[in-house]
């Protein structure tokens, strides 16, 4: 399964650099928005690359090699994590740093909340992608991608004017987004489908 994560690492690397960059740059100048905005982006990235494994039919070469059908869709969860925690410690870093000039300390919550919703949106979206395809599946992710932006809107509010998100609510998101997952990657093996 590694094999496959750095596939998809390189393929978004070759094609997205410049956006890759830009990220970076988001992640650097700090923000509620910038953090929260830069980690469902990332969360997103799975999506891109299963559109470029459909484009090049990726998906039927894996087919006929010795990857199961678990292997090829946890890689796309595993994918989505690992992009959504590198945007949040490279946010962090830069944050951190710039707090010694600002005295302004990071809002932890901030990321939990935005990695949480990023973890939601990959577990609601990612079974109608591996059964639609993601041209047929994009219907849903959208609607879906919206209401995660606007609950997480309303939440990076929520951040802003309170100190902190209270400890139940954040700990019942870490719950739903655990449940979701356990429901969810069963689920994308069922529902994949090589197009």
């Amino acid at each position: 399964m590694k094999a496959l994560i750095w596939k998809d690492f390189y393929v978004l690397w070759k094609q997205m650099r410049m956006v890759v960059l830009i990220l970076i740059l988001l992640s650097v100048v700090g923000g509620v928005f910038n953090s929260v905005f830069v980690t469902v982006w990332c969360s997103m990235l799975p999506f891109t690359a299963i559109a470029y494994d459909e484009r090049s039919h990726w998906d039927q070469l894996a087919a006929m090699m010795p990857y199961s059908k678990r292997e090829i869709v946890l890689s796309k969860y595993v994918l989505g994590w690992l992009s959504m925690a590198a945007a949040i410690a490279l946010s962090l870093v830069f944050q951190t740093a710039a707090a010694v000039f600002t005295h302004e300390a990071p809002a932890l919550t901030t990321w939990a909340v935005s990695f949480l919703g990023g973890v939601l949106a990959l577990d609601f979206t990612l079974p109608m992608v591996f059964r639609f395809g993601v041209e047929k599946g994009r219907w849903g992710f959208m609607i879906i991608v919206f209401g995660v932006a606007l609950l997480g809107g309303a939440a990076a509010g929520m951040v802003e004017e309170l100190p902190s998100i209270p400890v139940p609510a954040l700990a019942l998101l870490f719950v739903a987004a655990v449940v979701a997952t356990v429901v969810s990657i069963p689920l994308s093996i069922k529902l994949y489908q090589v197009n």
